[in-house]
């Protein structure tokens, strides 16, 4: 029985595109490892191609599995995923060491083409996978679902709708059925993603497409939450928040990447809105959910030709916008997007400095809304023991998602994973809270 192992790097939407190759071998009679204590027959590293960190990223970790080859540890290297996508012709002439390309158009293939040495098609993909896609799992309290493949937007800065191609939404029914199994198998948080999740259904010709999944999805029968991931800020309508709003299951959580504040550079990223809007928009969200809500972006600095005055512009929105949580990215000069003709004459010194002057900022913002917590009881499912002690259990309250944001430490009483508990808040930190079970 042949062994393999995956090496997931990217987004979310990423551990999908692994969980579905992992299924598709394991049918078909493959042994998945968990490390690289024990030869393996197949190393696999699912890719990201997205800016210049996470392709160093990808290729380091393509190297060091070429070196673990080299030294007999592993039998063929696999390599998939947005860089393979990106730069495949580059990845043959300059890494001899893999043995097999994947695209993003066969994910299913897999078998066939470490079985029968199948070349993998590279074109502008147009698969998206199902609710009958094999898929072993990697999560045991929360599950991704993607939405949709593919994004219709033209970013100035972002490669991505020409590695994932352009929209393509999942039938609401095919999404429904993914969401009760999981439910049915344990799973309290069905996390939705993709490009652009609120053009969900556009290209099925559904108007408020994600406003009438989340609708269906909200019948559901069982105790579990859905979060949404991803919403394009000029694209949510009043339906989708007062729906979003009107569930016990739909998180009060809306994740916006807003990217900037200044009009001028907005317009030239190819995005709508600025500042002065998106603080009505946030204001409006706020309004809709009684101000019982959890906001988060993120933000670029950077962006050619930004200047000092266009970046105090991005830090005062920020101050007055308090976002619930946030990153910032320093902008990435990356060919093949629109914005690659443009002079990216902001140093590099330059783009870290702003990115940690605004997280220096929201780590203030972060901490003085984590403290009026302080008091309160949240819903908090739990997660399991927390990292750095097995003295504290650690859990996540509606308003933070998995990875990105901070958690909920409990000092005292007991859950198993899974578990969704009453916590009463007594400490607030710059990103997580600490409280005790009632």
């Amino acid at each position: 029985m042949p062994k393999f192992i995956f090496i997931t790097l990217g987004c979310p939407k990423n551990t999908v595109d692994s969980e579905v190759m992992a299924g598709c071998l394991l049918e078909r009679g493959f042994e998945p490892v968990a490390t690289l204590d024990e030869y393996v027959d197949y190393a696999i590293v699912n890719t990201c191609g997205f800016i210049l960190p996470a392709k160093e990223e990808s290729i380091d970790r393509i190297l060091e599995l070429a070196e673990y080859k080299q030294q007999g540890k592993i039998g063929k290297l696999v390599v998939a995923g947005c860089l393979v996508q990106r730069y495949i012709n580059d990845l043959k002439k300059e890494i001899p060491e893999i043995d097999y390309f994947v695209s993003l158009d066969d994910i299913e293939q897999i078998v066939d083409i470490l079985e029968n040495n199948k070349d993998s098609q590279f074109k502008m993909p147009q698969y998206v996978y199902s609710e009958k896609s094999p898929r072993i799992l990697s999560n045991s309290v929360y599950e991704y679902v993607k939405i949709s493949e593919g994004c219709n937007h033209s970013c100035s800065f972002c490669a991505i709708p020409g590695i994932r191609g352009r929209l393509r939404s999942r039938s609401i029914d095919s999404i429904v059925n993914e969401v009760k199994n999981l439910v049915d198998n344990g799973y309290k948080e069905i996390i939705l993603i993709s490009q652009d999740s609120t053009m969900y259904g556009a290209d099925l010709g559904m108007k408020d497409g994600l406003a009438k999944l989340l609708e269906q999805l909200d019948k559901i029968e069982g105790d579990f939450w859905i979060r949404v991931m991803y919403l394009f800020p000029g694209e949510i309508t009043d339906y989708l928040l007062k729906v979003m709003a009107n569930s016990e299951k739909i998180c009060n959580y809306i994740d916006i990447p807003l990217q900037h504040a200044s009009k001028r550079i907005l317009k030239s990223m190819r995005r709508p809105g600025d500042g002065k809007e998106y603080l009505k928009l946030i204001d409006k969200i706020r309004d809709i959910f009684n101000d019982d809500v959890f906001i988060r972006t993120a933000l670029i600095v950077g962006y050619p030709d930004e200047t000092e005055e266009e970046f105090y512009e991005l830090k005062s929105f920020v101050e007055k916008a308090k976002f619930n949580h946030l990153g910032v990215f320093t902008y990435s000069h990356e060919e093949d997007t629109p914005a690659f003709s443009l002079n990216d004459n902001v140093s590099e010194d330059t783009k870290v400095k702003r990115m940690n002057e605004i997280m220096e900022m929201q780590k203030e913002i972060s901490y003085n809304i984590n403290k009026l917590f302080e008091g309160r009881t949240l819903d908090v499912v739990v997660e399991g023991y927390y990292e750095e002690t097995e003295y504290l259990l650690k859990g996540r309250h509606k308003g933070q998602a998995p990875d990105i944001d901070g958690v909920t430490l409990i000092n005292e009483g007991f859950a198993d994973v899974g578990d969704f508990k009453r916590v009463l808040i007594e400490k607030a930190m710059y990103y997580d809270i600490l409280g005790k079970i009632l």
